[in-house]
């Protein structure tokens, strides 16, 4: 069986009619997003506030961060009875992610190539007083973790392959981010370890669930959802032969009403 015979289907494509339909509404979400970014904004997220610092990528406008976070929130895929589990929070962002899993009762190490992004962890932590749980440092993805791993990893990371030519494309673009992180994600994690991650059918999700397969990682697409003129789904990936039905069965509807 071949890494890509592995691979979890992509999230849904979006219907023609769709999106002609839906295409004025997300422009100008795009539109507002690009302004957003230019200041630091206050965002309400399960429940609490996030700070989102001017040039940090914005998890409410650009809706990946938020759909995982809510599903973090509320998956007993999280729960660790009786232990105090680790985390990996890689490309945190706001540390909308990393505040969710220390919120669950995870240790977490937030990870990001941008300082700004780390400030931005340290306080949204400091807010809804996890910061105790939560060290988010500055590096290249596993750079700064080297020979760690973790009982949950989490990301949301660059959709698009490229160069990114502006800030604002730094969150959404890299030439080659996806296949260095896709290499060195089943060595982050513990045997019995999980990894939780959002793709959505804009980018190169095939390319990130067939890098992810190849390195021996099972992976399980949990959940979808219909945004207008894009689908996002949430997925597991284990260091296992496979993924026991069992063990997701009722962790989530394969689609959910928008």
């Amino acid at each position: 069986m071949t890494g890509a015979d592995r691979a979890a289907s992509p999230p849904p494509q979006v219907s023609t009619p769709v999106r002609w339909l839906c295409e004025p509404w997300m422009a100008y979400l795009r539109y507002r997003g690009r302004r957003r970014m230019r200041r630091t904004v206050m965002e309400r997220v399960c429940d609490g506030n996030l700070i989102v610092l001017q040039g940090v990528f914005n998890p409410v406008t650009f809706r990946t961060g938020k759909y995982l976070a809510d599903f973090l929130m509320c998956t007993p895929l999280l729960d660790k009875p009786g232990s105090v589990p680790t985390a990996l929070d890689m490309g945190c962002g706001s540390g909308i992610l990393a505040v969710c899993a220390a919120l669950r009762g995870y240790r977490v190490t937030a990870v990001d190539i941008d300082e700004r992004a780390v400030l931005c962890t340290q306080m949204n932590a400091a807010m809804q007083n996890v910061l105790d749980k939560i060290k988010a440092v500055q590096g290249d993805l596993f750079a700064p973790i080297e020979g760690e791993s973790y009982d949950l990893v989490v990301f949301s990371l660059p959709k698009f392959r490229g160069e990114p030519r502006t800030e604002f494309e730094r969150a959404l673009k890299s030439p080659d981010l996806i296949d260095r992180f896709a290499r060195r994600l089943a060595g982050a994690l513990k045997p019995s370890g999980i990894a939780l991650f959002v793709l959505t059918n804009h980018g190169d999700p095939s390319g990130m669930l067939d890098g992810l397969a190849a390195t021996g990682l099972s992976i399980e697409r949990l959940t979808w959802r219909h945004f207008g003129v894009e689908t996002m789904a949430i997925y597991a990936a284990k260091r296992l032969d496979r993924i026991s039905t069992s063990t997701l069965a009722g962790v989530a509807p394969r689609m959910a009403s928008p």
